[in-house]
């Protein structure tokens, strides 16, 4: 029976969000991945990879939803550089920025939603005892309002860690964002280095277009 449910939230909850399609707009010295609708950007010895997450969560209360952008950073350089999560903007086309969110604010929004509509694929991480201890409790009759417990712990370990890549290393996560992406047509992932003024140019220049 746990089985049944499990399969069952995931594909119901994966056609949710599968009708969009994040897809690269080329630019100079950008190198375009068809297979996973990615982007290689080499500025000054440092490479970047960005792509819009297929492990989109979308959050189905009220707020909106999350998605979730794959960085790959590659430090081909003889020095270290950093990245940290203040490092990334995303524009929307009506040029309203989005800042990232941290690992704690997203497992907050997630949190919030009741076990039937975790978000795809975190599903697969959150334990089905929340679901058996919800059945035995209300079997006592009580009218009381339960708040499902969960653990989003694949949230902390797939975000990016960049603040220091030495040289000839590669960082790899996600970069969490706020943003539906049902409601604009395309956006523009702007990374800083650490400590960058953003009203300096950003030195990587993402842009995609949204097909729906």
């Amino acid at each position: 029976m746990r089985t049944l449910v499990l399969s069952f939230l995931c594909g119901a909850l994966f056609l949710a969000g599968c009708s969009l399609k994040v897809i690269p707009q080329q630019v100079p010295q950008g190198v375009i991945n068809t297979a996973d609708n990615s982007q290689t950007i080499t500025n000054d010895g440092i490479a970047i990879t960005a792509a819009n997450s297929a492990r989109e969560m979308v959050s189905y209360n009220l707020d909106g939803a999350v998605t979730a952008f794959d960085v790959s950073i590659h430090n081909r350089t003889d020095r270290e550089v950093g990245f940290g999560v203040d490092s990334f903007v995303l524009l929307d086309d009506q040029n309203r920025q989005h800042l990232p969110l941290t690992p704690e604010r997203v497992k907050e929004i997630v949190s919030r939603d009741s076990y039937y509509l975790i978000p795809y694929p975190y599903v697969g991480f959150y334990y089905l005892e929340d679901y058996e201890r919800t059945s035995s409790y209300t079997e006592t009759g009580s009218q009381l309002p339960y708040y499902y417990e969960v653990f989003p712990q694949d949230i902390f370990t797939r975000a990016l860690n960049a603040a220091t890549v030495i040289p000839g290393a590669t960082a790899e996560g996600l970069v969490y964002f706020r943003i539906d992406l049902a409601a604009i047509k395309g956006m523009k992932l702007l990374v800083f280095r650490k400590g960058a003024s953003k009203s300096a140019p950003p030195d990587f220049t993402f842009p995609f277009v949204i097909s729906k």
